[in-house]
């Protein structure tokens, strides 16, 4: 067995852990850094649909506000993965984008159904992720959101959330699909595949954003006028 190096004082230890993982925000790659900007934007984004949901959607509805506010922490949660990212820390990154995923799936899933959202918080009921993508676009909700919404009533395609899903939760299980090999370069940008990473940060908030837009009518416009994209992307 390879001896570790010999074992230090705690304090030092943190800070050395510390100093080791900020290296990687002294001097990024450039290419990476429109990602970075990607996330923050997409993020202010979701913040802002928390907002205006709780301004002009949710009425007295008190579980219609506690749905909206959970953006709040899809916000957090894809704020911190941005973080992790940016220091070398794949594996919690990815821990936390699929925990995102889940919530913001879930602000639109319970909004619509009061018995679901009443058993996820007072009788500890999970969520199962299929079960709300499959829900999402079966036919009996998307006639619903027809006569809510109007006109095309599909708002998220169901193998792409899938795939987002199964693809995060192969690292919450420890598989190595898609991640750096086992060696200090996994904390290493330039050796870990960050920007494979950041995109699909990327991706998965666009899915909540327009999934977001499809239920709630009126929203995109708000958001788009307030929250334009930089140099005018889509």
């Amino acid at each position: 067995m390879l001896p570790h190096a010999p074992r230090q004082n705690i304090k030092e230890l943190l800070a050395s852990l510390h100093a080791n993982f900020g290296n990687n925000l002294q001097n990024p790659d450039p290419t990476i850094i429109p990602l970075f900007d990607d996330i923050d934007h997409n993020s202010r984004v979701i913040d802002g649909i928390r907002t205006e949901l709780l301004a002009g959607y949710c009425g007295t509805d008190g579980q219609k506000k506690i749905c909206a506010e959970l953006l709040d922490e899809v916000f957090t949660d894809f704020t911190i993965a941005m973080y992790l990212l940016g220091v070398g820390l794949i594996v919690p990154a990815r821990m936390s984008v699929r925990r995102a995923l889940e919530v913001g799936v879930a602000t639109v899933y319970m909004w619509d159904l009061p018995h679901e959202y009443w058993g996820w918080r007072q009788c500890d009921t999970d969520l199962s992720f299929s079960n709300m993508i499959t829900h999402l676009n079966s036919i009996g909700y998307l006639a619903y959101l027809s006569s809510v919404v109007g006109g095309d009533s599909k708002i998220c395609d169901p193998s792409h959330f899938q795939q987002f899903y199964r693809k995060l939760s192969n690292t919450v299980h420890g598989k190595l699909q898609g991640l750096p090999p086992l060696s200090p370069e996994r904390f290493t940008a330039e050796k870990n595949g960050i920007a494979d990473h950041l995109q699909i940060t990327i991706d998965v908030q666009k899915a909540l954003i327009n999934l977001l837009y499809g239920r709630f009518d009126g929203l995109k416009i708000e958001i788009e006028k307030a929250f334009p994209r930089p140099g005018g992307k889509k």
